[in-house]
């Protein structure tokens, strides 16, 4: 998208990053700001950042179409975090139910999908979720003051590999490696419990290694590192993680950095030669 569009609803998941992709939109001159969020899910101040707020119930459909249409919003984008368990808890109507269950296959990928298909076919038009984070979308190079050692620099070429090829099975985007060892591939528990998993393997030392597949769609499930993926690391004594540049969204890049390097972290942006994310004024 070359122009500013006049209004924006963020389908607000959890965690900080719908109310950073408003207060990007709002600088960028979005004229209209609206927030859709999930009751007892969205933040307070994600809401409270927004020109028009309402919350629906992870649990009917109807009720999600029936919010966008009386939004009135033209432009759309999803941020935040939906738990993955929560679509095996929760109590959906019969349309939701349906829906899920003719997905052959179920990931981020295949639901998200999905619901991008939904909200499109409302006319509202989804772009990328880092349009307005260019602040936290980070270039090649190394965010930390710790670089990686030469043994680190061998598991980064072969952490991508694995990520990658994970990731284009659309089975998760992290694993986690240590002196040329899978520990640990992220399945439907996530990232933090991923990174827990592998850690508790290598006892220490171990990396990190996330990787958004070839052809990506960037409209959602963009990889992100935030507050709580170093509270892991340093949870599981891992020393480094290495993402894809221009590719991967920081939950506040400058918070995260500082974090790492408190904790003596190796942050590093690797540049992968694919399409980076679209970002407003690149």
């Amino acid at each position: 998208m070359n122009e500013v569009p006049q209004d924006l609803l963020v389908l607000a998941g959890a965690g900080s990053l719908p109310r950073l992709v408003l207060e990007g939109a709002r600088a960028a001159g979005v004229g209209r700001l609206g927030a859709l969020g999930l009751r007892g899910t969205t933040e307070r101040r994600t809401l409270a950042a927004a020109d028009w707020r309402t919350s629906v119930t992870l649990r009917s459909l109807a009720a999600f179409r029936e919010a966008i249409r009386a939004s009135g919003f033209r432009h759309a984008i999803l941020a935040g975090q939906i738990r993955p368990l929560s679509l095996f808890r929760a109590a959906f109507d019969p349309e939701l139910r349906g829906l899920l269950r003719s997905l052959r296959v179920l990931n981020a990928h295949t639901i998200f999908g999905r619901m991008v298909a939904e909200i499109e076919a409302l006319g509202v038009e989804v772009l990328p979720s880092s349009l307005f984070l260019g602040a936290h979308v980070p270039e090649p190079g190394t965010l930390s003051r710790r670089k990686l050692s030469p043994e680190e620099e061998r598991d980064m070429a072969f952490g991508t590999r694995l990520a990658l090829a994970e990731s284009d099975l659309d089975v998760g985007q992290t694993v986690v490696v240590k002196d040329g060892v899978a520990l640990a591939v992220e399945g439907f528990d996530g990232t933090d419990a991923t990174i827990l998993r592998g850690g508790r393997i290598a006892r220490r030392g171990a990396m990190v290694v996330k990787a958004a597949k070839r052809g990506h769609d960037m409209r959602f499930d963009i990889p992100v590192v935030g507050m709580k993926t170093i509270a892991a690391m340093r949870k599981s004594r891992c020393a480094s993680i290495v993402v894809q540049a221009r590719r991967t969204l920081f939950i506040d890049l400058p918070a995260v950095i500082r974090a790492a390097d408190k904790a003596g972290i190796a942050v590093v942006a690797a540049d992968s030669g694919l399409p980076p994310a679209p970002v407003a004024g690149r």
